[in-house]
């Protein structure tokens, strides 16, 4: 919806501008700044129009006593009943936004507020009377809010970059970030790229007064243990999931702008267009990806946007095709800058494509289908896992002599990619591990001896469990250690993966277009009655997603709910292969000052000419090396 800045305690008005400014693509419709010269406070706010178009829901937003103010970005989508309860109370409003219906909340029920909310937001409360700060962000961090604090001095905001627009913020890069993008493509919450800089935790909200902050935890996701509760059926559990499904659908169709879809054609998209028709009988415009015949052969993808065309007519959209060409990766150095983290995923080619297609036509919202494999078990990684245990489980000739067959195997010949030899060597480099290790790190990009030869000095000397990612998966684990295997992993995706990595590039690539993206499928209600679910309805056997494809069958096709699985990516392996080769072959052999003083280029190397032989699938790992040449190149720029 929306960019916000803060400063408390430090810097000037003009400095405050600055930090909205840097961030208008949030906010192309309208700009505020509420500036307290005798503070050396303030409070900015840059606006994209989507509920209550007028002036009266201009922000900075002043309370009805004058004393807080408030810069907010996300929706509130229960704020309709909300306002109904507020006004039993005695609160009159001025406008239709949810904004004052935040403010009103925060006035009458405190920091508590926050609990009541169903939305995604990103908020901060100025207490000019009091000279304190509030600020939270939503239960699964849907919305981004980075701070920093020098001293006396706070500062925050909707993205990182802004912070640097105050003087005295050194853009300084942070190893443990280089490490767990190298590790893991992202950057587990709450470190950032940058060493000064921390993002507030999904689920927390947090005051500065004093010059002290306070941090305190509002929602975890609930840890369910199913021993002695009553057995419901299948079909009450199918029921259920259909009400909420519907039910979060239609909260998040309320805007007074344009509503669309991201349709990849997959199961979860495809829900949410499905549940979107039965809201409206309007026009729906619908956006997919598509890529070239040559591109779609090397990489043994299903073609998505065949399916996405079907889910189109069935239900009446008004579609669209963008294609993602090889070309496409230029965008990387501009997208790496609106991500502020290094986070290498092509799906950020993707949504920022489509999102500008969307805006250039006149769509300014758009729904996803964000959160649906973290939710209900649709991850490879999760499957692999499971059956990680049975695998240990073969006579040791036997793995042996698999473990032989599969080093053997190329994973393409020529322009045809041998999608399951690349998943059997993908899966073989975990299958010695606990089935819970391998999912949380067995199935990153670097094994620890390759860590080892990739870091220059200090940073090679650095134990394997000892890195930052690794701690934070296993600090995590620690709360659901009693649980079953499937609920860990669950709860380990939703808690860390999904606001590192895939609520945050959907955001922000989609922000950089100025389009507000919307997950349904990660509602707060949705996903605790999710984390209820007994784990055979998350993965059954081998069917994922059991219990959500169930759920689908009243709404779906059957070709669409059960069609192989596919990611939401890019082409990457026939791009590595041909196009993008000789921009990795020239980041490594002509290494930037930054980029020499983290990674060694020996090994980049060595992988790019083993993928480039067809004998090893070194895609994701070499665009990850990639994406970090050009962030670290970035913030060389940048100072």
């Amino acid at each position: 919806m929306c960019g916000i800045a803060g400063i408390i305690n430090g810097g000037s008005k003009g400095e405050l501008e600055r930090m909205a400014l840097v961030q208008a693509h949030r906010g192309p419709d309208d700009a505020g700044v509420a500036w307290f010269p005798e503070r050396s406070s303030g409070l900015a706010h840059r606006r994209l129009s989507i509920i209550d178009l007028s002036a009266a829901a201009h922000q900075p937003m002043q309370n009805a006593s004058g004393r807080r103010w408030i810069t907010f970005n996300g929706e509130i989508y229960n704020y309709l009943d909300l306002r109904a309860e507020l006004e039993r109370n005695g609160f009159r409003f001025r406008s239709s936004s949810d904004t004052e219906v935040v403010l009103a909340a925060y006035d009458c029920w405190g920091p508590e507020c926050v609990r009541r909310f169903n939305g995604m937001f990103a908020l901060g409360i100025y207490d000019d009377e009091r000279h304190e700060l509030f600020i939270a962000r939503d239960h699964l961090g849907v919305k981004p809010l980075y701070y920093s604090q020098q001293g006396s001095r706070f500062l925050f905001a909707s993205e990182a970059k802004a912070l640097f627009e105050v003087d005295g913020m050194a853009r300084s890069v942070e190893p443990d970030a280089v490490i767990s993008s190298l590790l893991l493509l992202w950057v587990p919450e709450p470190k950032t790229g940058f060493t000064d800089v921390l993002k507030l935790p999904a689920g927390h909200y947090a005051y500065f007064r004093d010059g002290n902050l306070s941090v305190t935890c509002y929602w975890d996701l609930p840890v369910h243990d199913h021993a002695g509760e009553k057995e419901r059926s299948e079909e009450e559990y199918v029921e259920e999931l259909r009400e909420l499904l519907e039910r979060a659908v239609r909260r998040q169709m309320l805007a007074d702008v344009p509503v669309g879809a991201f349709l990849s054609g997959g199961l979860d998209s495809s829900l949410i267009v499905a549940l979107m028709r039965r809201v409206t009988n309007g026009t729906i415009s619908t956006y997919t990806i598509s890529f070239s015949e040559r591109d779609k052969q090397l990489e043994a993808m299903p073609d998505d946007a065949r399916f996405a065309a079907i889910i189109a007519r069935t239900f009446g959209t008004d579609h669209h095709e963008i294609e993602a060409t090889p070309e496409s990766t230029a965008l990387l150095p501009m997208l790496l800058d609106h991500l502020d983290d290094p986070v290498a995923d092509g799906a950020a080619i993707n949504t920022y494509l489509i999102a500008k297609a969307a805006r250039e036509r006149g769509t300014v919202v758009l729904l996803n289908g964000m959160g649906g494999d973290e939710v209900f078990g649709g991850y490879r990684k999760q499957l692999a896992a499971l059956l990680i245990d049975r695998y240990r489980h073969l006579p040791g000739p036997v793995r042996a002599a698999i473990a032989a067959v599969a080093s053997w195997l190329p994973v393409s010949i020529g322009d045809h990619g041998l999608r399951p030899v690349r998943w059997a060597k993908r899966f073989l480099r975990s299958a010695d591990l606990d089935p819970l290790e391998a999912f949380m790190y067995g199935f990153a990009y670097f094994k620890p001896e390759e860590m080892r030869s990739l870091l220059m000095p200090p940073y090679n000397d650095i134990p394997f469990e000892s890195m930052y990612p690794v701690r934070t998966y296993h600090e995590a684990a620690v709360r659901v250690g009693d649980l079953g295997l499937m609920d860990q992993m669950t709860y380990l995706d939703q808690k860390i993966f999904l606001p590192g990595l895939n609520l945050l590039y959907s955001d922000k690539a989609a922000m950089a277009a100025s389009v507000e993206s919307r997950p349904p499928l990660v509602d707060v209600e949705l996903v605790e009655f999710a984390a209820r679910l007994p784990a055979r309805y998350k993965i059954n056997e081998r069917v994922q997603k059991y219990l959500l494809k169930r759920a689908a069958e009243a709404y779906l096709p059957h070709e669409v709910i059960y069609r192989p699985k596919a990611a939401f990516g890019t082409p990457l392996r026939a791009w590595m292969q041909h196009e993008l080769a000789g921009n990795v072959r020239t980041a490594f052999t002509s290494p930037g000052p930054e980029l020499k003083r983290f990674i060694s280029s020996k090994l980049p190397l060595r992988l790019l000419d083993e993928h480039q032989s067809g004998q090893e699938d070194h895609a994701h790992s070499l665009w990850g090396l990639y994406a970090m040449a050009v962030w670290l190149g970035n913030q060389t720029q940048g100072r």
